[in-house]
């Protein structure tokens, strides 16, 4: 699935206090939970399926299509590291399996995703990176299938990269250099905010970005990683310490 990207965002203001020109940020558990809604929107779908493949629907149940994905994914290692076509995979294989249309596949994915997408971001979230937008470039990186063009936080985002996007899932490199690529910036220009320890906090330092763990839960660092640079609980406390490490660094051009 492509992600589009938002056409109305205003343009960065020209008054930049440090030489920071990106923020890079993931998406679940960063700056929206996720379980439930994924739980819904596989729900949504699941109900579409009894409507129009009900012999597939009778002999499986939401566990069994998630254990089915797990098989694709093994199996199948080419697509692995792309959620939604894995999904798409899955779905076709079983209705070609109970004689349906495998074309199905793609309408369930779509009503899937539509429901993926029906996010309720954290309430730190939204006030933060409408300010953060207007001086920086802010970029979503995403594992996961949500696009934030059709969620609550689409005008404060300039781009959205996924594993279908970039070719490779985090905590390949391949995304991040997309991103700076896009952005046209250097590593040392851009800070990365995610929840997961390797796929966002390691994967972001090993391409010469600084990266800031988020991490709402309070759960303990892996001993065996090297530390973050800055942990936080929330976005509030990012801007806190973006505000304090500018203050640090002296005045460049902006970039854009």
């Amino acid at each position: 699935m492509a992600i589009s990207q938002p056409a109305s965002l205003p343009p960065c203001e020209s008054q930049s206090v440090s030489n920071l020109a990106l923020i890079t940020l993931d998406l679940d558990e960063t700056v929206w939970p996720s379980k439930a809604v994924l739980r819904k929107a596989e729900e949504t779908q699941f109900k579409w399926l009894q409507q129009q493949a009900p012999y597939l629907t009778a002999k499986h149940d939401l566990e069994s299509l998630r254990s089915h994905r797990r098989f694709i994914r093994e199996r199948y290692t080419e697509i692995a590291y792309d959620l939604t076509a894995v999904r798409t995979a899955s779905l076709r294989l079983l209705l070609e399996e109970f004689g349906y249309s495998p074309g199905l596949a793609e309408e369930a994915i779509a009503i899937f995703l539509e429901a993926r997408n029906w996010v309720t971001p954290y309430t730190d979230v939204p006030p933060v990176l409408e300010k953060l937008a207007r001086t920086y470039r802010l970029a979503s990186l995403t594992n996961g299938n949500a696009d934030v063009q059709y969620t609550p936080l689409k005008a404060h985002f300039h781009f959205s990269l996924t594993p279908a996007i970039a070719g490779a899932a985090k905590p390949a490199p391949d995304m991040f250099y997309r991103a700076l690529e896009q952005a046209g910036a250097e590593p040392h220009q851009a800070v990365h905010v995610g929840d997961h320890p390797e796929c966002d906090i390691i994967a972001a330092q090993q391409v010469g970005m600084r990266a800031v763990w988020i991490n709402r839960l309070e759960t303990p660092w892996p001993a065996d990683l090297p530390p973050p640079e800055a942990t936080i609980k929330n976005f509030h406390e990012f801007e806190q310490w973006l505000l304090q490490e500018t203050k640090t660094q002296k005045p460049s051009a902006n970039l854009f």
